[in-house]
C-alpha cells in the first residue's frame, strides 16, 4: 500500500501438486510469487508484506520448517 492505497495486484492459477498443500502453505506460496514477481522494484529497499491470514502465525511458531516451506 501507498497512502492508502493498493499498489497492484498478482494472480496464478495453482499446479496440480500444489491443489494439495494446506492453507498457510498456499499463503506462504502466494507471498513468494509476488516476491519473485517485483523483486527488481523491491531490492535494495524496506517493505513489508501485509497479510490478513492467521494461520501464517502457525509457521512463526513451529521450530522447524519442512522442506517445501524453507524454499
Amino acid at each position: 500500500m501507498q497512502n492508502g492505497q493498493v499498489v497492484a495486484y498478482a494472480s496464478r492459477q495453482l499446479k496440480v501438486h500444489e491443489r494439495n498443500y494446506p492453507t498457510h502453505d498456499l499463503e506462504l506460496a502466494a507471498i513468494v510469487f509476488v516476491l519473485k514477481i517485483w523483486r527488481h522494484y523491491l531490492y535494495g529497499s524496506r517493505f513489508e508484506v501485509f497479510s490478513d491470514h492467521k494461520s501464517l502465525k502457525y509457521l512463526f511458531d513451529q521450530k522447524e520448517l519442512n522442506m517445501r516451506q524453507r524454499r
